[in-house]
């Protein structure tokens, strides 16, 4: 074995040498040492500068002794010849090899956790990013915020890590733009597949007047069941007094969503959003499409959310939903959680017929001092109870109220309601768009049979 010896003191010719010469040989091969990489040069150094008190020369005891009765030349074969025995004879293979960097952060790399976030929210266009943009990050928690919109023209390639971005030049109007523009553009949709990649748990936010909103929320849909990951999708609709192009636009979303079996889609009307008026857990007056954050930061704050309604969507084949939803209701002055939901059903965020609808799910927000009052078990039973007035309903899901820990009794609900009749709906928002789809076909921008498949999926539907 090739071995490093470092200097002197030790053996024969180790007693004549002058002990005054000792430290500065022990401290020259010392540094040699350091500058290998193992566990012997730790050693060494801890060695040094324990033993090197009793090898300078002189102290309080005199000059030719320093610990007990004993004298330099004495003393020098009990700590010298060990210590160098010990510490300064190293094979100069391990010296060299104990240490491989690339190694080193192959396993620190291979030890580290996942940080990549498996849930998301998701906006997609103007509508939603503006709402939510500003203030995102407070929402979201842990969940990793994607905004889908078009790019500026100034800067369209710098758009920022949360953003996905469409080339500002592409005509986003109709969701049949959008749907070529995809067909032709590769590139933009393996950056959306890449940006969605490994998320498991997703809620996307959706403007579905807007050409990119409509388009994009089938596909993402699609794709996330493709990769076996859950969704729910706040679907936001026109208003009334929206031109025809808006409904049109939404119409083809809604059909294209509901054709798909993974789907499970709230509808929200854009009137009965702006029109809210209510109170949040502090009391104070909460008016408009504030409500709309409102409502996310609950679902966000239930990890459980979109897994249990994605389960209960495939169980029962339910694919649209709306919503009622009560905040800030102080259980003394309503008396009862089932009270609490009558003033829910006062709230609708969507016209529609409450009695046709076969399937709910209940997520609640309550103070913990209020947790014996009501736990899961009593808000199913007063749910069950509410519901009676309701002859479709299959299932109700209550999950496990979200437990807050503030000093009032105020009592935050929202009711999923599914599979209820869309024939006043659909209705509707056909005579609305009529006369773009005409237009539209006439031009050849659609085929008659595309049209007719996606309303037939909404009428049947349930």
């Amino acid at each position: 074995m090739n071995e490093i010896r470092i200097g002197k003191g030790c053996g024969k010719s180790g007693m004549n040498d002058n002990p005054k010469t000792i430290p500065k040989n022990v401290n020259a091969n010392v540094k040699t040492l350091r500058r290998l990489v193992s566990s012997e040069r730790s050693l060494a150094s801890f060695s040094l500068n324990f033993f090197q008190p009793c090898l300078i020369d002189a102290g309080p005891l005199g000059k030719d002794g320093f610990v007990g009765n004993f004298n330099r030349d004495n003393l020098k074969p009990y700590f010298i010849k060990p210590f160098l025995k010990l510490v300064m004879v190293t094979p100069v293979e391990t010296a060299q090899a104990s240490f491989d960097i690339i190694e080193s952060i192959r396993k620190h790399i291979a030890q580290l956790k996942p940080l990549t976030p498996k849930r998301s929210l998701i906006c997609i266009g103007d509508y939603p990013t503006k709402l939510f943009k500003e203030t995102f990050a407070k929402k979201t928690g842990e969940a990793q915020p994607i905004f889908i919109q078009k790019s500026t023209k100034e800067s369209p390639s710098d758009d920022p890590h949360d953003i996905v971005g469409i080339d500002p030049d592409v005509d986003t109007h109709f969701w049949f733009d959008i749907a070529a523009y995809l067909a032709k553009n590769d590139g933009y949709s393996a950056r959306l597949a890449s940006r969605i990649e490994g998320l498991h748990e997703n809620i996307i936010f959706a403007s579905l007047w807007e050409g990119l909103g409509s388009a994009l929320l089938p596909v993402l849909i699609s794709q996330f069941n493709t990769s076996n990951a859950n969704s729910v999708a706040l679907a936001m609709l026109p208003s009334k007094a929206q031109p025809s192009d808006a409904h049109f636009n939404a119409l083809a979303s809604i059909g294209m969503c509901a054709s798909n079996n993974a789907a499970a889609v709230v509808l929200l009307d854009r009137d009965c959003v702006e029109d809210y008026v209510g109170v949040d857990r502090d009391g104070s007056r909460m008016k408009g499409n504030v409500i709309i954050d409102y409502l996310l930061g609950m679902m966000l704050a239930k990890e459980t959310f979109t897994h249990e309604l994605s389960e209960l969507s495939r169980s029962f084949n339910v694919k649209l939903y709306s919503i009622l939803a009560v905040t800030g209701a102080s259980l003394k002055i309503y008396g009862s959680f089932k009270n609490i939901l009558n003033a829910a059903s006062l709230n609708p965020f969507l016209t529609f017929d409450l009695a046709s609808a076969s399937v709910l799910y209940v997520l609640v927000r309550v103070p913990l001092q209020l947790k014996e009052k009501l736990t899961r078990a009593k808000i199913e039973l007063a749910t069950a109870t509410w519901s009676r007035k309701m002859p479709n309903i299959k299932s109700i899901y209550v999950t496990e109220p979200i437990y807050v820990d503030e000093a009032n009794d105020r009592v935050d609900a929202i009711v999923f309601t599914g599979n209820f009749d869309l024939t006043e709906l659909t209705t509707f928002f056909q005579k609305k768009s009529a006369e773009v789809k005409s237009e539209t076909v006439k031009k050849g921008l659609i085929k008659e049979e595309e049209w007719e498949a996606i309303v037939k999926s909404l009428t049947t539907n349930r």
